[in-house]
């Protein structure tokens, strides 16, 4: 009797060793939530990237964003205009909303594109310019626009062509740049930067993913970024860029 309620002692610790570690473990691979601030409001944009899991996601217009994550991660958060800033997660993260304070940069697009050697872009000139040369081009080759509606729009692949133009210049012989083959391959190949990250996280749509991938080459990418050590600064280029591509096919579906 001794030796069979012995026995029945192990059995029932064994079966609670196992949920405790089953609990255990499904608790540590939760989502971690949270907002990013800096000094002045929230701060939509923020790349939130974890180094372990390879997996990252962009903040909303409310600063909020959630990542999966297992305690001891190293999360990432990273912006064209922020200091970045790493937080390595802990059991604590879970039950809580986790608030990020990023400090702003003194000079950020001049740092952003200092290694490229090129001038800073210009949202507010390049809409001007690009508006100046849409119209140029619509008044020297009507043809182009055969097929654009009644009331005015432009058919997609000219508007985006037009924008590409606006980017390409003669590069410098010294540094290489990533053509649109290089950007597919990416996407096709690598373990991060996939057609996931590309419709979920930078929200390009699945039918316009070539010439997205056309227009970020026209903005002269370095090959070098495409390496493994340089992930995060490609993926900020990217978000950056997502977003200005977006706001064309924007214009574009308002034309229509």
């Amino acid at each position: 009797m001794n030796k069979k309620y012995h026995h029945f002692n192990i059995l029932k610790s064994l079966l609670i060793f196992i949920g405790f570690l089953f609990f255990s473990t499904s608790l540590l691979s939760q989502e971690i939530s949270g907002r990013v601030y800096d000094d002045s409001s929230v701060v939509p944009g923020v790349t939130v990237f974890n180094a372990n899991q390879k997996t990252a996601v962009v903040t909303n217009e409310d600063g909020a964003f959630s990542i999966r994550a297992v305690t001891g991660d190293s999360i990432t958060f990273q912006s064209a205009f922020h200091e970045s800033q790493t937080k390595i997660i802990s059991l604590k993260d879970y039950s809580t909303i986790l608030v990020v304070e990023l400090k702003k940069k003194v000079n950020t697009l001049a740092e952003v594109f200092l290694s490229s050697k090129e001038k800073e872009f210009d949202l507010e000139e390049y809409n001007i310019d690009f508006n100046a040369q849409l119209q140029k081009d619509r008044e020297n080759n009507p043809l182009d626009y055969g097929a654009a509606p009644v009331n005015g729009g432009v058919n997609l692949m000219t508007l985006v062509k037009l924008a590409i133009s606006i980017f390409k210049k003669k590069p410098e012989k010294e540094i290489i740049y990533a053509t649109q083959t290089d950007l597919i391959h990416l996407f096709k190949e690598d373990k991060f930067f996939t057609q996931t990250l590309l419709e979920n996280t930078l929200k390009i749509p699945k039918q316009y993913k070539n010439l997205f991938l056309d227009y970020c080459a026209a903005k002269q990418i370095e090959e070098s970024l495409l390496k493994e050590e340089n992930m995060l600064q490609l993926l900020d280029l990217l978000v950056v860029s997502s977003n200005e591509f977006r706001d064309i096919v924007a214009k574009y579906e308002d034309d229509k």
